[in-house]
Order: structure tokens, then sequence, then C-alpha cells
């Protein structure tokens, strides 16, 4: 069992309070397992520390349960003989005073040993005592708050909630009128009908579709220096209305994984095979078509790894993995279960995406008219040509027609298996061209084995193991990447690494109730974000107490909601969101947003990008054509991944250049001018009232008295500086310096903070 309080880096624990999963087994990982781990290559002295029938083998191990004073291990660590002492001199390592007093403190209690908890079943906990019928997140929170001696901070205002919700279900601002609405809607259920109201928008796909296209690796390009352009839109819109549809977690990875190998699939579930066709594609002169193809392969074991698992497999792909308990066999093992796809250094395999109704029933109509034409009689009548000819014409142009449609929807890649498998080899330090020992598809011995076939193992299996309720990892890294989503850090801080060097869980009880409740609920991803926000300490204030800053800075014990910059992405949605000029269609061709010029100045290859007109020029950033090797700035400025791997988590950087991009980027500029058109033209007469129009817009609130009067300044001071502009010599109406002076107004208001944080 996992202990849930916090000690200080200085704090020595008594023998009652070490925990070995907690102060043990990462002190021996981070101290020991490079020379006494998994890996057998770099091993000394044939001494495994990971394992306790070694570490206390025959009563004359490294350590004897109850006696610390006898304990070898103990005795190196403390040893003054530099030949004897532990770690070596060479490996720049030292367990401090308070380290090696826990050790003793813990071969004193007996040595107690408990598997990693995340390689552990998962179990439904019990909910900490409660007086209330709370919500179980906020019991579980509440008693590690209590244990700390801390009070959380009160629920947010309503205006803060309601934007806070649409930024994090859909990715844009709420109008005025929703906040007034929901302002005024003082009914016990409101926050849920509100919450209900957003899960079942279209634009719920597009936001969370967006966190699956990062770990998915998508773009719309080859990658390398070439780079280009390829038809993998199709996929991008198929994620979208999988989770509109809430597509249980499970089918959305078996269609992903494996749509390919399932009964009679769908040109749906092919086109979800898409998810691992978002591989790189080297189309330079001279590249090696087997290497290309391995590193495929490789690319496929380690995305699946890290999406699924959690864990750092490709660390195991030129030797045994040196913290984790992954083999290099067992790497190459996984590997097999990718090795036998079609995979040439092109676009193939390929598929047109035309809706399957829409395919269907014109393959009847022509099938008809094809066996019609057949039965017509032989000869010269005239009738029977004149007819024959006319169904001729027909085919014609339904052909014509599909090529049309083609020539709009592309043909996306998809997975495909061979007609016979590839045999697959152990790569040595993980060249392939240096082949060890045959290996068939398996999974790792540290999890639950996959059910017993007659014949081997396919892709199939792997995604169905991957969601069986047995699995103790998919679950929780599934609930913790979503918590990662509402909270700004996941309840295990490292999301992509629940290995022995990853953190502990901060609230270990929680998250596998929330992965217990996840299976439970048939892997309903929308219930649970419906779950989460429901919660009282979602719907939190981000405003922190001094107590909760000096006492828990980090917010590990969330005591607080934290506040988040947006994405990428987001940063000009919320812009257009404001300006009134976003286009809210959904899917379809990547666009082309303004950018900069001289982008692709320094590219290998001249790339294309043909700004697009209308109301494709206001689409959401997630249908913004991306280049792997020059992707749009904007998104580079706000860190956006460059999507040649994997992400299942992106940094947030604070940088001038951003301040930069938002001050003089043409777009934001663009919906600066925007936003001030629909306050000339749809607004209130008044400045004041203008102002608080424009603060309701951007901020979701009203202006404080303060901020009303210093901006009724500013507006006055630049309609003072146009007003002396010469304006004979720029012919400038006084209607366009109007707009010039509110186009400054909202600039400002979008280069706050607040305007580019959740709250």
């Amino acid at each position: 069992m996992l202990t849930c309080h916090s000690l200080r880096a200085d704090e020595v624990p008594s023998a009652d309070d070490v925990s070995f999963s907690r102060d043990i087994q990462p002190l021996l990982a981070n101290m020991c397992y490079t020379c006494h781990g998994p890996d057998e290559g770099t091993r000394e002295a044939d001494l495994r520390l990971d394992f306790r029938e070694t570490v206390v083998a025959g009563g004359d191990g490294v350590v004897i349960p109850g006696d610390p004073e006898n304990s070898e291990l103990l005795r190196r660590l403390l040893s003054e003989d530099p030949d004897e002492r532990m770690p070596p001199a060479s490996s720049n390592k030292a367990l401090t005073e308070e380290q090696i007093e826990m050790l003793r403190q813990w071969i004193a209690a007996g040595a107690p040993w408990e598997g990693h908890w995340a390689f552990q079943s998962i179990q439904k906990p019990e909910l900490p005592a409660t007086k209330d019928s709370r919500h179980p997140i906020d019991v579980f929170i509440s008693d590690r708050l209590s244990a700390a001696k801390l009070e959380p901070v009160a629920a947010a205002k309503r205006d803060e909630l309601i934007r806070r919700l649409y930024i994090d279900l859909l990715g844009i601002l709420p109008s005025p009128e929703a906040v007034d609405s929901f302002v005024a809607d003082t009914s016990p259920n409101s926050v849920e009908k509100l919450v209900d109201e957003l899960l079942s928008s279209p634009h719920y796909g597009e936001r969370w579709g967006r966190y699956w296209l990062d770990q998915a690796r998508y773009a719309d390009s080859d990658g390398y220096s070439i780079d280009g352009a390829r038809v993998m839109w199709p996929y991008r819109d198929w994620v979208i209305n999988a989770i509109n549809q809430d597509i249980p977690f499970d089918q959305f990875t078996i269609e992903q994984l494996a749509g390919d190998l399932m009964a009679d699939p769908s040109v749906d579930q092919l086109v979800a095979t898409g998810f691992h066709r978002n591989t790189l594609v080297n189309q330079e002169g001279g590249s090696d078509p087997e290497q290309f193809r391995n590193e495929t392969v490789v690319d496929r074991v380690n995305t699946t790894g890290a999406v699924w698992l959690g864990l750092t497999v490709g660390c195991a792909q030129c030797h045994t993995h040196k913290f984790d308990p992954i083999t290099q066999v067992e790497y190459y093992q996984l590997f097999a279960f990718f090795n036998s796809t079609e995979d040439k250094n092109s676009h193939n395999p390929q598929i047109n995406p035309l809706p399957a109704k829409a395919q269907k029933s014109r393959d009847e109509i022509v099938a008809a008219i094809k066996s019609t034409r057949e039965a017509l009689p032989e000869g010269d009548s005239t009738e029977n040509e004149s007819l024959r000819k006319s169904l001729e014409s027909v085919i014609k142009q339904l052909e014509e027609a599909q090529r049309g449609i083609e020539g709009r929807f592309g043909r996306v890649m998809v997975m495909r298996e061979l007609g016979e498998p590839r045999t697959t080899h152990l790569h040595i330090r993980g060249d392939f061209l240096r082949k060890g020992e045959e290996v068939t598809a398996n999974v790792p011995q540290v999890l639950p084995a996959l059910p017993a076939t007659d014949g081997s193992h396919s892709r199939l299996d792997l995604a169905n193991w991957l969601v069986d309720r047995s699995n103790p990892l998919t679950a929780r890294v599934v609930v913790n990447r979503t918590w990662m989503r509402f909270f700004g850090q996941g309840l295990v801080e490292t999301e992509n690494d629940f290995g022995t060097q990853g953190s502990l869980p901060t609230h270990p009880e929680l998250l596998d109730w929330l992965a217990h409740w996840l299976i439970e609920q048939e892997w309903s991803i929308k219930r649970l974000h419906r779950y989460i926000v429901l919660s009282d300490t979602y719907q939190r204030s981000s405003r922190a107490t001094s107590e909760l800053v000096a006492n828990d800075p980090r917010n590990q014990l969330l005591g607080r909601q934290s506040r988040i910059r947006v994405d990428a992405e987001l940063v000009r949605d919320l812009a257009l969101s404001a300006s009134g000029t976003l286009t809210s269609t959904i899917g379809g061709p990547s666009v082309y947003p303004p950018q900069p010029d001289g982008v692709y100045a320094f590219t290998q290859r001249r790339l294309s990008w043909e700004t697009s007109q209308g109301a494709d020029r206001y689409r959401r950033g997630m249908y913004t054509f991306f280049y792997r090797s020059a992707p749009h700035p904007m998104l580079t400025t706000f860190d956006a991944p460059n999507f040649q791997t994997v992400c299942t988590r992106r940094v947030r950087s604070n940088t001038p250049l951003q301040a930069l991009t938002m001050a003089n980027d043409e777009a934001i500029i663009e919906m600066a001018e925007g936003l001030a058109r629909r306050l000339i033209l749809h607004g209130p007469s008044s400045d004041e009232d203008r102002i608080n129009m424009a603060f309701r817009l951007c901020l979701s609130r009203h202006p404080d008295a303060a901020e009303s009067q210093q901006l009724q300044s500013f507006i006055a001071l630049q309609r003072d500086r146009l007003t002396d502009t010469d304006t004979s010599s720029t012919d400038q109406a006084p209607a366009d310096m109007e707009l010039a002076t509110w186009t400054a107004l909202a600039r400002v208001l979008m280069n706050l903070d607040e305007f580019l944080t959740r709250g």
C-alpha cells in the first residue's frame, strides 16, 4: 500500500513511515540500477537490486532483513575504503546521511518489498471517511488537505467558471448572453445543465481531438527535408467524430491499432488506422527503404508504449531497459506486432475515404447498369445501341463524379497487413542490419499475459490486451492525462513515465478510483470529463491564499485550481471567438491562414502556402495545414509540438517572442480590428459601455471601475493622437480613425495575460 503523506527532503522518516515504493525503490533505481539493475549487459558482480529474491537471497544476501548492521548493502555504503564504497566515486553519485538512515530504518523493519505501484492490478479503493455525501473526488482531495492542515479556496465566480468550462471543453469563449444566462440560473443543477450542453456541442470533439492528435503525431506533411504534402485530414476528422460520438476508449483504441484486422472493416475503421500512418515518410534521394521501414516500426512501438502504457519502452531498443523490467527481447517482441504491415517509402497503402453508404450506393448503381447492359440482346437494333450508349454515359458520369470526390477527399493512408508475415529478429545494439535471435509477437512479462492462441499474435490481439481490464496501465494512464488537461498537472507528474524512474502519484487512491470508475463506465471518456468537472475540486477558484502558496506552492494537494496558458491553436481561436469572425465549420481539408512572409526562405524545397480566403481564412487552429519542417510560426511560438514523434504533454514557455507575436502578428491585428468593428457596428454608443462589451467578449467579465476609467482615458488619448494626424495627406476618414481607436483597445485586451490564460 502506498503511503499518501509527503516528507521534506531533509526529513528522515521513522521505521513505521518508510515506504518501499515511495522512499526505497526510487533511491535504489537512481543510485544502483545502472550497475545492478535489469540490464545484464552493464550488470556488475552479477548482482540485481531490482528483485527482492536477489537482494535477500538465502539469508546471505546484500540485505539481511531486520539486521542492518550486518547487511552488506549498509556496510558498502558506509565503507571508508574507496575500492569498496558504493556507489563508486566514478559514478559521481553519493547518498546523503538522511538517505542512508532511511535504508537503515527499512532494513530494520524487515526490508518489506512491494512491486512497483503501476504494475499492480487496479482495485477500487475505499473512500476516506466523511460526514457528508460529497463527490468522491472531493472526498479524496479533502482528506489530503486535512492531513496537511490546509483549507481549500472558495468556488470560482460564476463568470469565471463558465469561461473555464468553455475553454476546457470547447476551446472557445462563451458569449456574453451565455454568461448572463448561467449567472442568472440559480437552480441546483445549473452547472450540470451547462456541462451537458457543452459536451453535446460538435466543438467538443475539436477541443479534445486536438489532444489526441498530439499523441498520434498528426501532421499534413511527410517530414524530413523534402516534407511533401500528404492527405491525412480524414483521419483527423475521424478522431473528431469519434470523440463527439463518445466511442468507448477501448473501441477507439482497437479501431486505430487494428481496424484493418477486424471482421469486415468499414471505411471508417480503415481510416482510423491512420493513427500509425502518421509516421514520417522519407522521399530524399538515396534513402534506404529497409532502414526507413524499420524506423517506422520503431516509431510505432515507441508511440504505442507511450500513449497506452505510459512507459519509455524505446529505452529497450538497443539494450535492456536500465530501470524498468523491459528486456531488449521484449522490445522486439512488441516490434513483431507491427513488423508485417505494408510499408514502403511512399504513401501506400491508401483508400478512398468516400462515406461507406455513398460508395455502396455508387457500386450498386454501376452494377445494376452493367447488368442491364450485358442483358441487352446482341444485334444491330438502333434502340438497343442507343440504350447501351446511354448506360455507358451514366457510368462515365458516375466515375467522373467519384474522381471529383476523390479530388476533394484525396486518398488517405491506412494500415494493411502483408499476406505472409515477416520474420522478426532482435536488432543487436538497435542496428537493423545486425540481426540477433528470432522473436515472435508478445508483451512484457511484468504485465498480464496475452490470451493463448493457436497461431501467432496479431495487432488485434495487442489492441484488445491494451484495453483489457486486467491491464494495470492503460486506464491509469488515460485518467492521469485527462486530469492533467483539467488541472495542468497529472496525479502522476511524469505522465509519460509510469516506470520506476517516474513520479509517484500524489493521490494514489484517487488515481485508482478514477481508473476503476472509467472501466466500470465502459470506457466513456465523455462521462469521465463530466465526472471531473462536476467536482468542487475542479470548480474552485484559481486564486491562491498565502497559506497555500507557502505550504503547497506547486498546488499538488489541489487546494485551488491552476492557471493554465491556453495551447497554441487556442491563442488564435480565442481571438477569432472574441472578434466574432470564427468559422464554425467542422472538418474538411486543412487551410492556410495568414502567416508572415519568408517562412520558407530556408527550406530545402519551396513549400506552398497560398493564404486561404473567405470563411476558410477564419477556421480554428487545429485545421491549419501543418508542415513538419516549417510549422506556422504562431504555433511554434506558443509551444505546439513538431509532430516528428509522439507528444503526450505540451511544454509551456513564457518568452518575449510570445508578447511580440501578440502585439504585431498580422492575424492578431486582423482579429483586433474585427473586434473593433463588432463593437462599433453592434455595440452601444458610449465609450464606457463599449469598453464593458469588449471586456465581456474577451474576458467574460465586467471591468472594475479603475479598469474602465483607465481605458476610457486610453480611448480619449488615441482619438487625440489620430485627430492630430494630417488627415488631408492620409485621406483618413473619421470612421477609419474611430476603427483605429477601438482596434488599439482590442489589441490591449488581447495582449492581457488574462485573455490567454484559463483561470
